[in-house]
């Protein structure tokens, strides 16, 4: 594997900068890394690290609005992120707007508390807040991570809270404890900073001086130092949650980051739960079928680890036997090494893992993030060229020994139950000045190479060799729009058991061949058609091309196969219930096309029907929708296309599938008039809401004017929903706009997850933004143009990955695009004009004719919806009504309603 080539240089104020040049794409990544987390708060003050993560986008003296306005507009990509041992930020931006993105990061380091006040202090607390509800409360199984590590560090130890903090010590907080937090830990010397991409070196160092050099340090972090709790015996604890089954967890103290136990407590996780060729996969839910789903994991951090098993209960089994199943291969490891061939699989997933990571120069995980990692936590960013060595040593006595030492009878044993109901510094920099632009990089984007296979296959090829990694997926016109009616999840379900056993590989053989692989072989479908994919290492490439060709070619359908993954399927319909996002999802597609259409129907499928489907059904379904359409292969990444084009001209001899067109769609007419369509999830701790239209195809003429209005009106974090519903209001984690684009019909909707105190407040807040977007308040010039550069200046990132590059293809196969299409997409977004996109907005957005789809406390939230005067229909969990219309004057919110 290529070496990452680094320099580190440490300024005068004691910030390390990291510098790695590489001109695949016209792009630089900005990644900063505080070494600060929840770990540095008091028992009493929690969740300051992670609030200060939200108050970080703020802005600061020089820059005193939100973080991301000059940002988006320029097509960045911008985020952070808290843990218990560091926080980060990061900016992957056109790399001629490197400087602006340091003046911006230098800014927040050195003039946040500036411009911080008690407003914006208060409004990013509910914002998090917002987050807890959101990722906690209303999620299954939220609180069993909370409830774990609390038992499994003393209260004295600074792991024993969530990094997300109390909501009580939030609100207990004043803007001096929090002020008095950042310039604690918020300084140059405990801060990292790399820059990588399209950069030139000795520039970038520059530039780093200028504008972070005279930033004052504050004094040392005292650090605490190996801190592994012993537990003197099994710690029980029960919790109750809002979910169909239950769940079964098992904690262990484990050792730090780089202890030398680290490499093989993590091939021990892999080993143990990763994959279908894992033991306890293949033990619990393939073979005894009492288990839905089991997780392995060991999370190094800087004082401790955590090692953590789960397995969800299967309907009709006992949580005693799972438990029973899961010690069984804990203890068996312990007392006998694993198999070499087990650890040799697991080591090439770990090794596969980090490879992907290293496609990325920025955003989380990638190259910047990884390179701020070492040099954070080894001191030595140079370390990310051989720290996968440690992995690659790793022998099955390693693993048996990190079984005996670390997987005690000390642990946590936890059960999630259902429940019975359901300062300033000077500087010589004139801050006060927005950077621009450097010289414009251009951009090519990728033209596939097509090859013309026998059968009428074709190939489509990005050749791509910076890293050893290929992407190959299999495309097939049809998807769930196949499936007949009255058949919903039929073509999803026969999809799912093309890896169940084929005429030369039984399910267990295809797991252990593709987890020894470390192949992705996964088999999506989507409304319009389906996709068989793998993404492997290139050595790795012809025996998971290989395995891909047979699966899609040689399927079998086994009978006791069909069985099984009939009732996982079940289990998982049933589920349903308990995500309020995907009853709120499913929900409103059923009430955009009609719940029995082609389009509306669950793609997954509904319990009864899926309880009837014979083998005979899924087989046929198969021939239908996969062996009788012609495939086309796209490919993307470290391989010769002349050799990968004949082993598929042989891999698919004799294919005799034929081309077909999507059916025109047989969805419900629009709403005539914005109606509320309400399901019931009693306790809620948030309302989720989807308020949606059917819209345009993605070949009409209006996509690119409708994908700029998106992206102004709900597309991005600066987007009018958002800032409005999140930033002003307080009322939501987070509130966006989509198109899902469709070749026949395609949906507009927009929603997020709200209190459910203010579920009335949102609505009315969503509508009014609707009726301003095509009435009141068009986009105005500085919107659109914003929106504009926004797209062209994040296109290129677009191609970063073969994954990526992929998903391009696939669009572009579906759609019957030119193969060069992409080519000229940068241009075709500079023609599109703020009077196209006014024009299409009041042609294609209805917001008289909404279908606003609300997931909630029913008992709590529906007098104040109904307040709103729209006609209210109540949808069951499948998304059928329950009742007709409630009588009401059909209306939307107006100017002066409150």
């Amino acid at each position: 594997m290529p070496a990452i080539a680094s320099t580190t240089v440490q300024l005068e104020n004691g910030l390390a900068v990291v510098l790695h040049e590489d001109h695949s794409l016209p792009m630089a990544a900005v990644n900063v890394w505080y070494h600060v987390g929840s770990q540095n708060e008091e028992p009493a003050r929690t969740g300051f690290a992670h609030l200060f993560e939200h108050i970080m986008f703020k802005g600061s003296k020089h820059h005193n609005r939100e973080y991301f306005l000059p940002l988006q507009e320029i097509g960045a990509n911008v985020n952070g992120s808290t843990t218990v041992d560091r926080t980060n930020y990061y900016e992957n931006v056109p790399a001629e707007y490197l400087e602006l993105a340091l003046w911006l990061e230098s800014d927040r380091m050195g003039f946040l508390l500036d411009a911080l006040d008690e407003g914006g202090f208060a409004t990013e607390r509910e914002v998090v807040k917002n987050e807890r509800r959101q990722s906690y409360e209303n999620r299954p199984y939220g609180l069993a991570s909370q409830e774990i590590r609390a038992a499994l560090f003393p209260p004295s130890h600074p792991y024993h809270w969530q990094t997300i903090g109390s909501q009580e010590h939030l609100d207990a907080a004043s803007l001096e404890d929090v002020k008095r937090f950042f310039r604690r830990f918020y300084a140059p010397n405990n801060a990292s900073l790399c820059l990588a991409g399209d950069i030139d070196l000795g520039a970038a160092e520059a530039l780093a001086r200028r504008y972070f050099g005279s930033l004052p340090p504050a004094p040392p972090v005292p650090r605490i130092g190996r801190w592994t709790p012993h537990l003197e015996g099994e710690v029980q604890l029960r919790l109750e949650d809002r979910v169909q089954l239950a769940r079964v967890y098992f904690a262990w103290v484990g050792p730090p980051r780089f202890d030398v136990d680290e490499a093989p407590l993590d091939v021990l996780t892999s080993i143990l739960a990763e994959g279908r060729s894992s033991r306890l996969y293949r033990q619990l839910v393939y073979e005894r079928q009492i288990a839905r789903e089991v997780n392995a994991r060991f999370d190094a951090m800087e004082i401790a680890g955590e090692l953590r098993l789960d397995a969800t209960v299967a309907a009709g089994a006992s949580v005693s036997e799972v438990e029973q199943g899961l010690l069984a291969e804990v203890d068996r490891l312990a007392r006998q090494a694993p198999e070499p061939q087990e650890v040799q699989r697991a080591v090439n997933r770990l090794e596969a893992g980090y490879t992907r990571q290293l496609q990325s120069i920025g955003g989380f995980g990638g190259r910047a993030d990884l390179l701020n990692y070492f040099q954070v936590f080894a001191g030595d960013a140079g370390r990310v060229n051989s720290d996968v060595e440690r992995y690659l040593a790793v022998t099955p006595e390693d693993v048996r020994r990190v079984a005996q030492r670390w997987l005690t009878a000390g642990r946590v044993r936890l059960v999630v139950s259902p429940r019975a109901s359901i300062a300033a510094t000077s500087s010589t920099v004139d801050r006060a000045v927005q950077p621009g632009p450097g010289a414009e990089r251009g951009f090519h984007a990728p033209v596939p190479r097509r090859f013309h296979l026998a059968g009428g296959i074709d190939l489509l090829l990005v050749e791509r060799h910076e890293l050893p990694i290929v992407a190959v997926a299999v495309h097939f016109s049809g998807g769930a729009a196949s499936d007949p009616t009255g058949a919903p999840g039929l073509t999803s379900l026969a999809a799912r058991l093309l890896t169940e056993g084929t005429t030369h590989r039984s399910s267990t053989d295809i797991a252990d061949q593709s987890d020894a692989l470390a192949a992705r072989l996964n088999l999506a479908v989507h409304r319009e058609f389906v996709s068989a994919s793998t993404e492997v290492l290139t050595r790795h490439s012809p025996a998971a091309l290989e395995l891909l060709v047979d699966v899609l070619t040689n399927p079998t359908f086994p009978e006791r196969e069909v069985e099984r993954i009939r009732t996982e399927r079940i289990t998982d319909l049933r589920r349903l219930g308990d995500d309020a996002n995907a009853l709120a999802e499913r929900a409103s597609t059923a009430v955009l096309y009609g719940g029995g259409s082609a389009y509306g129907h669950p793609s997954a499928g509904r319990e009864a029907a899926v309880a009837e489907f014979s083998r005979t059904e899924l087989a046929d379904q198969y021939l239908r929708t996969i062996l009788h359409r012609r495939p086309t292969v796209v490919i993307a990444g470290d391989v010769d296309g002349e050799r990968v084009a004949r082993q598929l001209e042989a891999a698919f001899a004799g294919w005799e599938g034929q081309a077909a067109a999507l059916a025109p769609s047989d969805a419900a007419p629009q709403q005539q008039a914005a109606t509320l369509y309400l399901v019931d999830k009693p306790g809620a701790a948030q309302s989720v809401i989807a308020a949606g239209q059917l819209a345009v195809p993605r070949l009409h003429a209006d996509y690119l004017p409708l994908v700029v209005m998106n992206m102004a009106f709900g597309g991005q974090f600066t987007a009018r929903l958002n800032m409005n519903l999140r930033e002003r209001k307080g009322y939501t984690y987070g509130y966006r706009s989509r198109f899902d684009w469709r070749a026949v019909s395609s949906t507009f909707v927009a929603g997020g997850a709200v209190q459910t105190a203010v579920t009335k407040e949102a609505l009315i807040e969503t509508l009014r933004e609707f009726e301003d977007l095509v009435e009141r308040r068009p986009l105005a010039a500085d919107e659109f143009e914003k929106a504009q550069l926004g797209l062209i200046r994040g296109y290129p990132p677009t191609f970063e990955t073969p994954g990526h590059i992929i998903g391009r293809l696939l669009d572009l196969v579906h759609y019957g695009l030119a193969d060069d299409e992409y080519a000229g997409q940068i241009d075709r977004l500079r023609t599109v004009t703020l009077a196209d996109v006014h024009r299409a907005a009041a042609e294609h957005i209805h917001p008289n004719q909404l279908a606003i789809v609300v997931v909630g406390d029913l008992a709590v939230i529906e007098p104040g919806v109904r307040e709103l005067g729209l006609p209210v229909v109540h949808l069951d969990r499948e998304g059928d009504p329950i009742d007709a219309p409630a009588a009401g004057s059909p209306a939307v919110f107006k100017e002066g309603q409150s």
